[in-house]
């Protein structure tokens, strides 16, 4: 024990002042949050809204088309409040660890303790600390009392850490094993200290921490969108370019009006974007919030719905996740005839559950088992658990000494007879099955250091996993879902936790373990069954090198020491039991209200449900809006003398509104057997198979109207008629498309009949398009008038053939495994 503490006078003011003048006042940094307005530009900035934004423009000023124009303009304005809202939560996060800084602290100045603002603590400052204190920065101890730490904060260990004066400190030290350096934001549990300020504000770790919160990784539903965005963006621009210049030879001919061709090439461009996809998704998102609501998972940023459906490694954190958090007694060696709950109870500080604890899960053993002490047993004398001793010794009346500590320690006080011996013997055995072992041992005397004690026997403590845990991960293995535990914990105790729920095996990786950086760190992280004694930063290491590989990753914590990493997984889990924190659920995307590891594959569920939603939505908008554009641009070549076979005011009828009846109902479709088998692609939602399909689809859809349209021409039905069945007959192959893209393996595999919402949704849109097609008055808008017998026995062919035909187009990988079967474990 260092004494040099006690004649420090500390700085004083005037350097005091110099130096907060220089470093700057002990806060986390502030950055100046943007305007709204810079919020709402940002939104805007999607290739995707700046075509919603063009066409409601030209919608709406040139075209002269307002309802349709509003509603184009009504989508890009939901579209930009969402992502404004969210990222407003999102800056909650730093805010929040604002909340665990001392507001007060005790500093040495010019040799007189008194208490100052935490804000104006410099690096050089000697603080003193006790029981119940926040520390207010990052410092060096000098001096410790039977000093204990919470730092679960920031390592995630379940047990407070024991300090003492020159113990191991740096950077080149894992954070849980740094017993010599406090830490900002961490509260003393027991005991009392004196340490130098080294790091204030940015420059501690919880600054750190609050660094790498800033930004946040897009999840796979939003990459995917990005990239349908671009996409889309480039073929709406060629399309409208083609369709202008194919028009540009006629115009030279004098058989239409450039104006025309110009605003059928808008009205094109427009066509190739699909208004409602944004608003589809949005809905079943949100609807699939509530249900996940209803099941404890709140879910903060609604992409990560559909992420979590997609996630391929779990990264769970140990404590309070696949375990209760707390620690009990699990096990007990005691020597015949020794009282050994007595002796727990007379060396604890355990009172009404608070304290140490490991003194809380003894003090509760012995209630178990029936114990109390009595009014001749008051202590007179002690010496709290010391990290230096590794030990805590009490005297009672009698005198009667009472120690308690490391088995190394406590037994080497013993006299060695053959209980030493044997319950030396059963340290190995306790220890190896992950538990925490304590000795205790008496005896009649007032020496606290007194030797040749009575042992009374070992106690195994140990956090208990939770029960729902084992069948959690056996759902995480059966859907193809590799579990990883990460943990600031001892690796033996994780090695033990992980056999016992199941976690397959394989190496476990210490913090210290790992190579300084390269691809021998990537590999040891990417390998790693176990990653035990990390720090936030190798574990937000985890999450990146994870996901440059491949992986969509969830994270689960609840500490702030989990926040970067929760912050920039494909899915951040904030587990919202007892311990759970502010800035864990801040910088997460999802919290799960009873911490527990089965209320995610819960979410996993309804993620891979709604995964396989949102794919077939896309599916479905894009093949349709694909299969207008060949229609198009095949009747520019086919029918010159029609000049565009469908006019921008069917194109903006088809987009707009019989598109997103049908879009929605897939959103909330509940496909057959358990969602667990609905296995993400690991190529996302646009992929270059998904486009192939859409591709061979829309021209299977657009061949099918051709076909029809070319049939009306020959019967010589009037230019009305004819673009009254190309919509007809492209409306109905679109709505039987709907049981197309939803289907695993073929159209009907269920029956058309099961689905009621899509059902439902595909007959509205059926019968509204009736409506307009046989009633002139509701149709003359539209430009569509009635058509004979003839032509609605054509369209409902295009209707039967299109699945029928897309069936047989598909190849065998694209059909998955039956409805109800999970895959088997990879």
């Amino acid at each position: 024990m260092h004494t040099d503490a006690h004649v420090m006078p500390g700085l004083s003011e005037v350097e005091a002042a110099r130096l907060l003048e220089g470093h700057g006042p002990n806060e986390l940094p502030r950055s100046r949050p943007p305007t709204l307005l810079a919020r709402a530009a940002r939104q805007l900035a999607d290739p995707l809204s700046i075509l919603l934004l063009i066409a409601g423009f030209v919608t709406l000023v040139i075209l002269a088309e307002v309802p349709e124009g509003v509603a184009i303009l009504a989508i890009l304005l939901v579209n930009v409040v969402i992502g404004v809202s969210q990222e407003v939560k999102a800056d909650q996060a730093v805010r929040a660890l604002r909340s665990l800084t001392a507001p007060m602290a005790k500093v040495r100045r010019d040799g007189v303790t008194r208490r100052v603002p935490a804000a104006e603590i410099v690096p050089g400052d000697v603080i003193e600390v006790a029981a119940g204190d926040r520390v207010p920065a990052d410092a060096r101890l000098l001096q410790a009392s039977a000093l204990a730490v919470d730092e679960a904060v920031l390592t995630g260990e379940s047990q407070s850490a024991e300090k003492r004066a020159g113990g191991a400190a740096g950077p080149g030290t894992p954070l849980g094993d740094r017993d010599g350096e406090l830490f900002s934001g961490t509260l003393v549990v027991r005991g009392s200290g004196t340490a130098r300020v080294e790091r204030t504000g940015a420059a501690t770790e919880m600054g750190r921490i609050a660094g790498a919160l800033e930004g946040r990784t897009k999840g796979p539903l939003e990459a995917d969108l990005a990239q349908a965005s671009r996409r889309i963006g480039l073929l709406a621009l060629v399309a409208g370019a083609v369709m202008v210049l194919m028009g540009l030879t006629r115009v030279a001919r004098g058989e239409v009006a450039l104006l025309d061709i110009v605003l059928a090439g808008v009205a094109l461009a427009i066509a190739a974007v699909p208004e409602s996809l944004a608003a589809a998704v949005t809905t079943a998102l949100a609807l699939g919030s509530q249900r996940m609501a209803k099941l404890g998972v709140i879910v903060r940023r609604l992409s990560a719905i559909e992420a979590l459906g997609a996630t391929t490694v779990i990264a769970s954190d140990k404590t309070g996740t696949l375990t209760t958090g707390r620690l009990t007694v699990v096990d007990q060696v005691a020597v015949p005839g020794a009282d050994l709950w007595r002796a727990a109870l007379r060396c604890n500080d355990a009172r009404d559950g608070l304290g140490d604890a490991v003194d809380v899960a003894l003090r509760a053993a012995a209630e178990r088992n029936g114990v109390r002490l009595g009014a001749g047993e008051a202590r007179l004398a002690g010496r709290p658990f010391d990290a230096e001793t590794r030990s805590m010794a009490v005297v009672t009346e009698g005198p009667l000494l009472t120690v308690k500590g490391a088995p190394e320690v406590v037994l080497a006080r013993c006299e060695a007879d053959a209980e030493r011996r044997r319950l030396a013997d059963a340290v190995g055995d306790l220890a190896r099955r992950g538990l925490r072992v304590l000795a205790l041992a008496e005896k009649d005397t007032a020496d606290l250091d007194a030797g040749s004690l009575r042992p009374l026997g070992l106690v195994g403590l140990r956090d208990e996993v939770r029960p729902s845990a084992l069948q959690a991960v056996a759902d995480c293995r059966a859907a193809g879902i590799r579990v990883m535990m990460v943990t600031g914990d001892h690796g033996d105790t994780a090695r033990a936790v992980a056999e016992e729920v199941g976690i397959e095996p394989g190496p476990v990786v210490t913090g210290a373990s790992l190579d300084g950086d390269g691809d021998g760190r990537a590999v040891q992280l990417r390998e790693a069954s176990v990653l035990a004694r990390v720090d936030p930063a190798t574990k937000l290491d985890l999450v990146r090198t994870l996901r440059e590989h491949g992986e969509v990753v969830t994270m689960t914590g609840d500490g702030v020491n989990d926040a970067p990493a929760l912050r920039h997984a494909d899915v951040g889990v904030a587990m919202a039991g007892e311990e759970g924190t502010d800035v864990a659920r801040e910088a997460a995307a999802v919290v799960v209200t009873n911490g527990e590891l089965g209320t995610i594959v819960t979410g996993i569920r309804e993620g891979r449900r709604l995964h396989h939603n949102v794919a077939s939505m896309i599916g479905y908008l894009l093949t349709g809006n694909l299969a207008e554009i060949f229609l198009v641009l095949a009747g520019l070549v086919l029918w010159p003398d029609m000049i565009i076979p469908l006019l921008p005011v069917h194109l903006l009828w088809i987009n707009l509104v019989l598109d997103g009846i049908p879009a929605i109902a897939l959103g909330v479709d509940r496909p057959a057997g358990d969602p667990l088998a609905l296995r993400p692609r690991r190529d996302g939602l646009l992929s270059g198979a998904v486009l192939g399909r859409v591709a061979v689809r829309s021209l299977i859809v657009g061949l099918l109207v051709i076909a029809a349209v070319e049939a009306a021409r020959r019967m010589g039905w009037s230019e009305e008629q004819v673009r009254t069945q190309a919509v007809l007959a492209l409306v109905l192959a679109r709505l039987t498309l709907a049981y197309v893209v939803r289907a695993r393996r073929w159209t009907f595999e269920r029956g058309w009949w099961h689905g009621r919402t899509l059902l439902v949704a595909v007959a509205a849109t059926a019968l509204l398009q009736t409506l307009v097609t046989l009633v002139p008055p509701l149709g003359a808008p539209l430009a569509l008038v009635p058509l004979p017998a003839a032509g609605w026995a054509m369209a409902l062919t295009a209707a039967v053939l299109t699945p029928f035909l897309c069936d047989l187009a598909r190849r065998p990988g694209d059909r998955g495994p039956a409805p109800g079967k999970v895959p088997a474990p990879r």
